[in-house]
């Protein structure tokens, strides 16, 4: 019975029922509150788990392999040889232009001579840019076969060590000052190179070039 008046008196009086139904509606938010915050705690978490980053500089890695090295000396031994015959060639010429002095220009001897250090001038010309051009695809398949090794030693240290992903990290921090380019062109040469940075900091604890040097050169090492 007294419930039964209690229940009478709480339905007669509008300010009870209005605090019922304040206490009805943050008891609903506060149940909601509890049954939807593990939900968004687990993907916020999901969202800001750290990711492991590591740095390499491209451009040191392979220039300190000792397969590079040995290859990059085969390369300049078999261009010296190529140099010391242009060198024969430039004295040669030095010769004919100095007998040139001393002829008449309206003889044939001068116009023999003539003829034949065009000739030599000519030789000179393509043994060097058959010289820079054999170096420079001999040095671009060297780096490209030492750019796909590097690439597989890369993912080999990084699983090994627990790194989930590597970012290449070999250029200057810093836009030269002066660059060699004219006026007009200034402006899309900075901002080419600004757009082409792709790492503003790295520390040194997260550059594992050396490690990728070190597997790779064991790896040679072994004949793999």
């Amino acid at each position: 019975m007294p419930m039964s008046m209690n229940r009478h008196a709480i339905a007669s009086n509008p300010k009870a029922n209005a605090g019922l139904g304040l206490l009805a509606l943050v008891a609903i938010a506060i149940s909601t509150v509890a049954l939807l915050r593990p939900q968004a705690d687990a993907s916020a978490a999901a969202k800001t788990a750290p990711t492991s980053v590591a740095t390499v500089d491209l451009v040191t890695l392979i220039t300190q392999l000792d397969e590079f090295k040995i290859v990059d000396e085969r390369i300049k031994g078999e261009a010296e040889g190529v140099r010391a015959e242009i060198k024969q060639l430039t004295e040669k010429i030095d010769g004919l232009t100095a007998d040139l002095e001393r002829l008449d220009p309206a003889s044939d001897a001068y116009d023999q001579i003539f003829r034949e250090r065009n000739m030599e001038v000519g030789l000179r010309e393509v043994r060097g840019s058959m010289l820079i051009k054999w170096q420079q695809e001999d040095t671009a398949r060297v780096l490209t076969d030492l750019y796909e090794k590097a690439l597989e030693a890369v993912e080999t240290v990084a699983k090994r060590d627990g790194w989930e992903v590597v970012i290449h990290a070999g250029q200057p921090l810093f836009v030269p000052r002066n660059p060699n380019v004219r006026a007009e062109a200034a402006v899309d040469f900075v901002e080419n190179f600004i757009q082409t940075r792709r790492v503003i900091y790295a520390g040194d604890s997260v550059d594992i070039t050396n490690s990728v040097v070190q597997h790779m050169n064991n790896q040679f090492a072994r004949g793999g």
